[in-house]
Formats: C-alpha cells, sequence, structure tokens
C-alpha cells in the first residue's frame, strides 16, 4: 500500500521541530558526534540521515529502497523523498538494523529524480562503541533489497556504499603535558631549596570536548559522565611542597608523595586545565621527581569510561651527577673514589649503589661533604659490600657541573699498578 509522501514529509518535519535535530548526510563528512562513554544500549531519538537518490526513475517504475546500518537497531522509522514524483511505499524491518521499501515513479513524472535525496528518520540504538555507518541502495526486488549485496542491486544509486552516520569520539579530554622545573643548587636560602625561575613542571587538562554529544543532542559535560566520587592524583615527590596548584587551584589533600584533587571540590564542574606548579616551602631540599596524573573515575547511571594515567612532568636538579659504571673490589686491591671540588664552599654529597639483577649490595655511610677547593677520597672497601664484588657507583654533589670531578681508582699495591677512569656524566658519554 502506498503512503502519501506530503503526510510522511510532514511526521519528519515534526520531530526534526520537536528535537532540534539536524540531518546527516550520508557522506562521511559530518557525521553526529555522540559520546564514547555512553552505554551500550543507548537510544538516539529521531536521528535523520540524508541519502542522495542517483538514479533517474520513469513513470510507473517501482523499485525498492534498502537502508542498513551496521552497530545499530533502528525503531519508530519514517522515510521521505524530496521528490514529488516518487510515492514511496510502507517501512519493513522496523527493530532491526536493515529497513526497506518501495518507491514507485508517478504516473506524470516528467522531472529527473538522481539529484533528490531521502530522509530516513529513526530511533537508533547503540549496540557497540564503534561508529554506525550506513547505506541507502535502490533494488529491482524487495527480497533483494531485504537481503541486500550485489543481486539487484542499481549500481552507482544511493550512497555508493557504507558512510558514517554516527561517531563516537571520547566526550572528555585526561592529558597531561610534560613538562621540566629545575631545582637550583645555588638557590640563595640552601642547595635546591628553590627553582631556577618558577615550579612549573607541567599541565595538565580535564575537560568536556566540544561539540561531543550527550544522547539529548546536547554538548556533552563533565557533569554527564561523572558523579562526585571522580577524582584526579598528581603522584611524585611532594615532601619539600608548601602547596601545589593545578591552574591556580590547590588540592583538597598534600601528602608526600601524592596530590588528590576531587570532582565538584577542588575540580569544578566544568574541569581545569592549566599548569602543574609545585610550591616550595624554602626550607627543605626539593627531590628529582616524575610526576604522574591519574583519574580515578565514578561514573553516572548510563556512562561508563576506564581509569586513565598520563605523564605531567618532572623536577630535575641542575647539581653534578657522576658515575662509575663498573665498581669491583677484589681481594688484594685497594679500589677507592676521588671527589674534586673546585669551588669556594663546601659541597655536600651523596652515593647510591646499583647491582645487576640477583645481586646485592650495600653502602654506608652514604653521604659526606667535600671541602672547599678540596678534594675527598673514599676507600670503597670501607663502605661498600656486594654479594659479587662488583656493582655501580652514582655520585650526586650539590654542586655547579662544573666545580666537581669524579675518578675511580683501583690499586694493586704489592705489584705497583694501578688503573684510573674518570667517572662519566651521565647523559654527556
Amino acid at each position: 500500500m502506498a503512503l502519501n509522501k506530503k503526510l510522511l514529509a510532514g511526521a519528519i518535519a515534526g520531530l526534526l521541530f520537536s528535537t532540534s535535530a539536524s540531518a546527516v548526510v550520508l557522506d562521511g563528512v559530518a557525521p553526529y558526534k555522540y559520546a564514547l562513554e555512553l552505554v551500550n544500549g543507548t537510544d538516539l531519538l529521531a536521528r535523520v540521515a540524508e541519502a542522495p537518490l542517483n538514479y533517474n526513475f520513469s513513470p510507473n517504475e517501482v523499485r525498492y529502497g534498502r537502508f542498513s546500518c551496521n552497530g545499530a537497531t533502528l525503531s519508530n522509522i519514517a522515510v521521505s523523498t524530496t521528490s514529488p514524483d516518487i510515492d514511496l511505499g510502507a517501512v519493513n524491518g522496523n527493530g532491526t538494523n536493515t529497513i526497506f521499501f518501495s518507491m514507485t515513479g508517478d504516473p506524470a513524472l516528467v522531472n529527473p529524480t538522481a539529484a533528490e535525496t531521502m530522509d530516513i528518520t529513526a530511533d537508533v540504538e547503540l549496540l557497540n562503541k564503534g561508529s554506525v555507518t550506513c547505506e541507502f541502495a535502490i533494488y529491482d526486488l524487495p527480497s533483494q533489497a531485504q537481503m541486500g549485496g550485489p543481486d539487484g542491486l542499481v549500481i552507482d544509486s544511493g550512497t555508493d556504499g557504507y558512510k558514517a552516520w554516527i561517531t563516537r569520539p571520547s566526550g572528555y579530554v585526561f592529558a597531561g603535558t610534560d613538562g621540566e622545573a629545575v631545582a637550583d643548587v645555588e638557590d640563595p636560602l640552601g642547595a635546591y631549596f628553590g627553582f631556577v625561575g618558577t615550579g612549573q613542571f607541567g599541565a595538565l587538562q580535564f575537560e568536556a570536548v566540544p561539540g561531543v554529544w550527550d544522547k539529548d543532542n546536547a554538548d556533552i559535560t563533565l557533569a554527564d559522565i561523572f558523579d562526585a566520587d571522580t577524582t584526579v592524583t598528581i603522584d611524585g615527590d611532594f615532601t619539600a611542597a608548601a602547596d601545589l596548584t593545578w591552574n591556580l587551584v590547590s588540592p583538597d589533600a598534600l601528602a608526600d608523595d601524592a596530590a588528590v584533587y576531587e570532582y565538584t571540590s577542588a575540580i569544578p564542574a566544568l574541569g581545569l586545565n592549566g599548569p602543574l606548579v609545585f610550591i616550595e616551602t624554602g626550607a627543605d631540599a626539593i627531590m628529582e621527581s616524575e610526576y604522574t596524573a591519574t583519574l580515578d573515575v565514578s561514573t553516572n547511571v548510563g556512562y561508563e569510561t576506564s581509569d586513565r594515567t598520563d605523564t605531567v612532568g618532572e623536577i630535575t636538579r641542575n647539581g653534578t651527577q657522576l658515575q662509575a659504571p663498573l665498581v669491583q673490589l677484589p681481594q688484594g686491591w685497594l679500589s677507592r673514589i676521588a671527589i674534586t671540588n673546585t669551588g669556594a664552599l663546601a659541597r655536600a654529597y651523596s652515593l647510591e649503589l646499583m647491582t645487576e639483577t640477583g645481586r646485592t649490595g650495600t653502602i654506608s655511610p652514604s653521604t659526606g661533604t667535600v671541602p672547599a677547593n678540596g678534594t675527598v677520597v673514599i676507600d670503597l672497601a670501607d663502605i661498600v659490600t656486594f654479594s659479587q664484588n662488583r656493582g655501580t657507583i652514582n655520585l650526586n654533589v650539590a654542586a655547579p657541573n662544573n666545580q666537581i670531578q669524579g675518578l675511580y681508582q683501583i690499586v694493586n699495591p704489592v705489584a705497583g699498578s694501578l688503573s684510573n677512569h674518570v667517572m662519566v656524566r651521565p647523559g654527556t658519554n
């Protein structure tokens, strides 16, 4: 039975008016964008696809239109055409991913129809997180339109293949910008008590993405997706921090190893996007550290997403770092490190020990002071123990890089032989 195309067009207009929805042309250029965080089974009401006919009907010619989608179920379907010379039949396939219907040229048809379009309006149930791709095509027989495929297909009709109707980008962004702050060995309050410049070590963005919709066709917000139990935690060393600011906002809680921001508390409903700045106490040495941000999610009904972690920067020191890659303690040999300071101030140093996998070692005492314009010689047998008599020693000195030198020496006092190795500066050799 033929349907009155004017009534169909009126019904479509009413649906468009009631939902403020605009049709998406099935050319893959500008599909609908619905948030990836919407759960499977979400219903989108009265979505409209516009497809070209790309076929010239003859008077009284009967063909069959097919509209099929991947990743969605279609219901409450209405179809219309811009051509005044094509009558559309009843829609078959409501509640599936494919519909088909008859298309009949008017007996008095005189105008070409290839440039005309079809509008398909349907409620769309999202079946997965992928894009919903659809095609419109014209077939010779109803059974062929129902099945799809090449049999009976009017070549080059409709969209000529599947095109994106609905895409699923994320409705929010959680991303760090990796930066670096440098703790200054020459800070007037003490070595590493302040920074060269500021304490900004990175940045973090947590905001909704403009142009991505919720199920009601409005730009999505963080408050749509997340509830008040959502937190962002900045992990790293904060032992010398009086505060941390994220876009000038302090955390809800600050500990030695983490800063916690709660959504709708320290984090406003619209989110935060800006620099991360370490505010030093001015009374403690700032440690070297890498910093990460973790989003611990708690979502509202109808939405789902997972926790995320991203790197947001680091704090380094501009002091001296030296390394003896292979230190040995053989029987009958002397093994020692010499540290020379050409500066006018005494400088504190620390030693760290590294071993191969499965081997152990200890170093004690691990700290000391190099006098101004002086040298310290450390007999490693007095402070180091190895399970296999070898390992790596890292030397850190709270002094400018151009004032400190280090030498690793191994001596056989009986044979009178010795070997000197200038300690390397990691990243420069």
